[in-house]
C-alpha cells in the first residue's frame, strides 16, 4: 500500500507532521480523522517503500523464513499468546537479520492500531497478495491460527512440487551444458595441438572420411569460436528481455505450449498449482471473483494466466458457472471441468479443486520418475557418443599409421 504525508492540526493551535499507510487518498484521510486529527494536506510520499529499504539492508527474505514464521505465529496464537508477544518473540528468534527487521515493522504496525495484514501490504516482495488475502480472511473470520496453519502447509507442499519440477528440468540442462562444453574444449582446442600429426600420417594416404569432418569441424570452430560465444550469449540475453516483457512473456510461453510433450508437462504444472491455490482461497471464504484473480496470479506461464482473466471475466461476472468457462476453454481439460461442475453442485468446491490439484501433482510427479530415469542413459550415449566419435576419428589415422609401418 502506498505512503501518504501528511501535515493536521492537533488542536486548536498545535500543527504536526506525520506519514501513514492506506489504500488511497480518501482512505488516509479518514484514517487521519480517526485519530482525531484535522487533516490540512496529504500527498503522496515518493520515497521507496519499506519493504526495498529493508531489502537493501539487511538482505534478501528467503521463503524459507516466511514458511516458518507462519507456522510459527500460527501455533503461538492457537495457543492463546497475544498477537504482539508472538511477533516480538519471532523477532528475536529470526535468524535473517532481513526478515527480522520485517517482523519488528509488523510488532510496531500492529502496536499503532493497524491490522496484521494492512502492515504486510507495504511489503510485497515479502507477503504476497495471496498471502496478504488468506490473512485479510482469517482476521475476519476470526480463524487466523488455523488459515496460518493451512497456508504454512500449503506453501510447504508448493515448495516441494516446485523443487521436483526444477530438479527435473535442472537434471538435463546440466548433462547437456557438460556435454556441449566438454565438446566445445576437445574441438576448438584440444584438436588442433594434434593436428599436425594427423596431417602427417596423410603423406602415407587419404585420411578417413570421420577424421576429415573432425578437422573441418575443428578449423571453423578455431577460426569463430568468439562468434560462437558472442551468439549464445546474444540469445541468452535476448531471452532474458522478451522475459521482462509481458508481450515477450507470452509469446515465448506460447511457444513452449506448441511444443510436444512440453505443452502437458508445462499445463499440468500449471493446472495443479491454479487449483490448489483456489482451493486455498474458497476454503477462507475469499469471494471467488478475487480467488481467480489470485489463482491467475499464481501462475507462470503468461499464456495461462491469462485465459484465467479471461476466464474470470466471461463468467463470474457474466453469472456463469465456473465450470462452463472452463468447458470453453482450450487449456483445460475435461477432466477439470468435471470435478469443477461436481465440487459447484455439491457446495464443496474447495474439495473438488484440491482433488484436482492432488491429482495433477501425482501425474507431474510421475513424468519426473519418467523422464529422470530414461533421460540419465539417453544423455549419457548421446555425450558418450559424440565424444566417442572425435576420440576414433582423431586416433584412426595414428592406428593406420602403425598399421603400415608394422
Amino acid at each position: 500500500m502506498p505512503t501518504y504525508v501528511y501535515q493536521a492540526k492537533k488542536g486548536p493551535t498545535e500543527t504536526i507532521a506525520g506519514e501513514i499507510v492506506a489504500s488511497s487518498e480518501s482512505d488516509a484521510l479518514a484514517k487521519i480523522d480517526r485519530l482525531g486529527l484535522s487533516p490540512i494536506s496529504v500527498t503522496l510520499s515518493d520515497k521507496k517503500t519499506a519493504a526495498a529499504s529493508i531489502r537493501l539492508s539487511g538482505g534478501r527474505v528467503s521463503a524459507r523464513d516466511v514458511d516458518i514464521f507462519t507456522r510459527q505465529l500460527s501455533g503461538m496464537i492457537k495457543a492463546g499468546v497475544p498477537i504482539l508477544r508472538a511477533l516480538r518473540t519471532i523477532q528475536e528468534q529470526c535468524e535473517s537479520r532481513a526478515f527480522q527487521q520485517v517482523v519488528g515493522e509488523l510488532e510496531v504496525g500492529v502496536r499503532d492500531g493497524q491490522m496484521l495484514s494492512d502492515v504486510m501490504e507495504r511489503f510485497p516482495r515479502v507477503f504476497p497478495s495471496l498471502f496478504v488475502s488468506m490473512v485479510k480472511s482469517g482476521e475476519s473470520g476470526g480463524v487466523l491460527d488455523t488459515i496460518l496453519m493451512t497456508m504454512a502447509d500449503a506453501r510447504e507442499a508448493e515448495a516441494d512440487f516446485r523443487r521436483k519440477v526444477q530438479s527435473a528440468i535442472a537434471y538435463p540442462l546440466l548433462m547437456l551444458g557438460v556435454g556441449a562444453g566438454t565438446v566445445f574444449i576437445m574441438v576448438g582446442f584440444l584438436l588442433p595441438k594434434i593436428v599436425p600429426l594427423i596431417q602427417s600420417s596423410s603423406k602415407t594416404g587419404g585420411l578417413p572420411w570421420q577424421t576429415e569432418v573432425v578437422m573441418a569441424s575443428s578449423d571453423w570452430l578455431s577460426a569463430h569460436w568468439l562468434w560462437v560465444v558472442l551468439l549464445f550469449a546474444g540469445a541468452v540475453v535476448s531471452i532474458l528481455q522478451l522475459r521482462s516483457s509481458q508481450n515477450g512473456r507470452r509469446w515465448l510461453d506460447s511457444m513452449m505450449l506448441r511444443i510436444p510433450f512440453v505443452k502437458g508437462f508445462l499445463q499440468q504444472i500449471d493446472i495443479a498449482r491454479f487449483a490448489r491455490t483456489m482451493s486455498l482461497l474458497i476454503r477462507s471464504a475469499v469471494p471467488i471473483d478475487r480467488a481467480l484473480r489470485l489463482g491467475g496470479g499464481a501462475l507462470r506461464n503468461e499464456v495461462l494466466r491469462q485465459a484465467v482473466e479471461e476466464l474470470r471475466v466471461g463468467t463470474v461476472q457474466q453469472g456463469q458457472t465456473l465450470a462452463s468457462g472452463i468447458r470453453r476453454s482450450i487449456y483445460f481439460p475435461g477432466f477439470v471441468a468435471n470435478m469443477v461442475a461436481v465440487g459447484e453442485e455439491s457446495g464443496s468446491l474447495d474439495d473438488s479443486l484440491l482433488e484436482v490439484a492432488i491429482y495433477y501433482e501425482r501425474e507431474v510427479d510421475h513424468k519426473i520418475r519418467i523422464m529422470t530415469t530414461l533421460l540419465e542413459p539417453i544423455l549419457i550415449l548421446c555425450v558418450g557418443g559424440v565424444v566417442g566419435f572425435i576420440v576414433f576419428a582423431m586416433m584412426l589415422p595414428i592406428f593406420q599409421v602403425s598399421q603400415t609401418l608394422g
